[in-house]
């Protein structure tokens, strides 16, 4: 039955389908006057027409009218904000209060320690004797030192062996360093 429809008959009867539908749902959203007593009807009222207002509309109307208007004092920037209250009055009690922590007796001050770091160990052939030379990052200024050398931070190297050297800052304090 459906296989001797043809496209005509297919558009009229959906155009018929539109229509109806269109005819039902104007009809409904119509209204007596009777039926639309207890609600309002929804959507755009002719001007100059009195608008009914719900109870808690006029509620919150008259509550503006009778309330002080409010003035803010920093305005709308929020970037500005107000300054803080103090705070509430505690209460006071009786007991005695600890005694203050002593404080602290300074302490001189006391440079860093120089950041002497070794990076290597060279020898070189002197003659009938082997000379070690190492080579040592002193805060940064890479150094190639020998015994009795001064290093940038004015350390002396007091010896320089195949795994490390010891060396005498200006206090007169040894420090050995090793080879990482």
């Amino acid at each position: 039955m459906l296989k001797n429809l043809t496209s005509g008959t297919v558009l009229l009867v959906g155009a018929l389908s539109l229509t109806a539908g269109w005819l039902a749902g104007s009809a409904s959203s119509q209204q007596e006057p009777d039926a639309a007593a207890g609600r309002s009807r929804s959507g755009p009222r002719p001007l100059g027409s009195p608008a009914p207002v719900a109870p808690h509309t006029r509620q919150l109307r008259e509550r503006l009218e009778t309330q002080p208007a409010r003035v803010q004092g920093g305005g709308r920037n929020p970037f500005v904000f107000e300054a803080r209250r103090a705070p509430a009055a505690t209460q006071r009690s009786d007991e005695p209060m600890a005694a203050p922590p002593v404080a602290a007796v300074p302490l001189p001050y006391v440079p860093p320690a120089p950041q002497i770091k070794l990076s290597g160990i060279a020898a070189s052939q002197e003659g009938d004797a082997s000379v070690l030379t190492a080579i040592v990052n002193d805060n940064g200024a890479l150094a190639f030192v020998k015994t009795g050398d001064k290093l940038p931070s004015g350390a002396t190297v007091i010896t320089v062996e195949e795994t490390g050297i010891v060396i005498m800052d200006a206090a007169g304090i040894t420090q050995t360093i090793k080879l990482p």
